[in-house]
């Protein structure tokens, strides 16, 4: 199918995943429903985190090496794994990782006996913690929709709860995603085709949103934050014998403000999220939920004198499965109380901390000259010889490299793409997306009509101009890469000819 015909095949997807999403979530008791797949939800993001916990540790290698499939192997490798847990984290954590463990063999199981594609993912531990890492989004658009979708009396065992719905998240949920795409690509790409059969649908062109360890890329992340010092931040130690804990909130938000300082981040409404977040670190339960009435939530913003947009970002608002997948908000309305955790916390802390700064203009020409220097680490570690050439006679570079005797100019693109538009208004995205497309074929152009001053400078005879953008934009020009794709740069760039447009 192609065309008009592809779109509409794409819409009727999109409806079915969604009804079939609200069908099998509707007999489940809505809170009980919810509490459970919170706390399995606790256990996965405490799983994906135990690699930078144990790094260095024999258990690590362990735990990932464990085959899922192999059930005698798994049945004499759970005593020592687990006594290993006990050993090094507190017994509540330790039991919830066995837990996620014992559940991740099951579910490795049941995929496998459906032949699920995913099965490959679930190999071992250390595969499936990379496959979890990239359903997250749907994890937490589960988490979200539950409330108002589950309308039955059915209880959900709380050892079951990726066996109930991570099958669901597989063969439904991904589709909302993956069928948003498509709508968006079949504008984008004159060819664009579906090849649709008993089995499933196949898309001719695909689209990644996310940056590597599948997170959503962002202007200019705290890590690239380099030359700041943080020497005088005071941090509060945190107990090693847990993966997370309000003094772990506490110390991201004292990192966050101290790394963008610069930019008056703290002048902002930030500024008041911070002075929020910390206002319900009394609150929280077992250094992770937080639950308050709405009626208190309504005074603690107030008490902070919280703008209204921030007030209405702070709460999911909708039982809708496909915008849940998109949304920071942090807080889930369980009958009539507002619920959260420090991790989501943290993680609307970050995303508000962008908002504004996106707004401001220092920062925007400073996380420039960031971004070009995160390419420069990128390609150096790749083996590029990557040269300190920033101007030759009139004419600025970003990025000049040398390989091989070939010459990589790179222009380093910072434009703001809202990635959400791609559920929400996706002609918008479609129109904001072709403008930026022009503009970057337009920048290689460019390039390529002054690169004999590179060549001459260089004393080389061969260049390739390359523009790597921050965010993913759909094209068909291959010498246009989204930084998420930076760690192949070299396999991409070596293979494009190189008189290649």
């Amino acid at each position: 199918m192609t065309g008009a015909a592809a779109q509409t095949e794409a819409m009727r997807a999109l409806a079915h995943s969604r009804a079939g999403i609200e069908s099998s979530l509707e007999p489940f008791e809505p809170r009980s429903t919810f509490e459970v797949w919170f706390s399995t939800y606790r256990g996965i993001e405490e799983l994906i985190n135990l690699p930078g916990e144990l790094c260095g540790e024999p258990l690590l290698d362990e735990i990932a090496g464990l085959t899922l499939l192999d059930m005698g192997g798994v049945l004499r490798a759970f005593p020592s794994i687990k006594a290993g847990l006990e050993a090094r984290f507190s017994r509540l954590v330790a039991q919830r990782l066995v837990n996620t463990l014992m559940q991740l063999h099951a579910i490795a199981t049941s995929f496998a006996t459906h032949q699920l594609p995913a099965a490959r993912e679930m190999a071992t531990v250390g595969t499936a913690i990379g496959y979890l890492q990239s359903r997250r989004r749907h994890l937490l658009a589960f988490l979200h929709t539950i409330p108002g979708v589950c309308r039955g009396t059915q209880r959900l065992h709380k050892l079951d709860g990726l066996n109930q719905f991570l099958y669901l998240i597989e063969t439904a949920g991904l589709g909302t995603t993956s069928m948003h795409h498509n709508l968006m690509l079949a504008q984008v790409y004159p060819d664009f085709a579906l090849d649709v059969n008993e089995v499933g649908i196949l898309a001719s062109h695909s689209f990644n949103g996310l940056d590597a360890l599948f997170l959503e890329p962002e202007r200019t992340a705290i890590t690239e934050m380099a030359d700041v010092d943080f020497s005088g931040v005071k941090l509060t130690t945190l107990n090693q014998r847990l993966i997370f804990s309000k003094d772990e909130l506490e110390n991201n938000l004292v990192l966050i403000a101290a790394a963008y300082a610069e930019f008056n981040l703290h002048e902002t409404s930030y500024g008041q999220l911070a002075a929020f977040i910390r206002s319900l670190l009394p609150i929280v339960v077992d250094e992770y939920f937080v639950r308050l009435t709405v009626q208190r939530f309504d005074e603690l913003c107030s008490e902070q004198k919280l703008p209204d947009a921030l007030r209405r970002a702070l709460v999911v608002e909708g039982a809708d499965y496909v915008d849940n997948t998109s949304t920071y908000s942090p807080f889930t309305r369980v009958g009539g109380d507002l619920v959260t955790s420090i991790t989501l916390l943290s993680r609307f802390a970050n995303h508000w901390k962008n908002v504004c700064l996106n707004r401001v203009r220092r920062y925007q020409i400073r996380s420039g000259f960031i971004f070009e220097k995160s390419v420069k680490l990128a390609l150096q570690a790749q083996g590029f010889d990557v040269t300190e050439i920033k101007r030759v006679g009139r004419a600025e570079f970003d990025v000049v490299a040398t390989l091989e005797g070939v010459i990589y100019n790179v222009q380093c693109k910072n434009n703001l793409v809202d990635l959400n538009r791609i559920e929400a208004d996706v002609r918008r995205f479609v129109r904001y997306n072709r403008s930026l497309d022009l503009a970057y074929r337009k920048a290689l152009e460019k390039e390529r009509a002054r690169e004999k001053a590179l060549l001459e400078e260089l004393g080389l005879t061969a260049i390739k101009h390359f523009v790597v953008s921050r965010f993913p934009i759909a094209t068909q020009n291959p010498c246009i890469l989204a930084f998420g794709e930076i760690s192949r740069f070299r396999a991409i760039a070596v293979g494009i000819q190189l008189n290649s447009t």
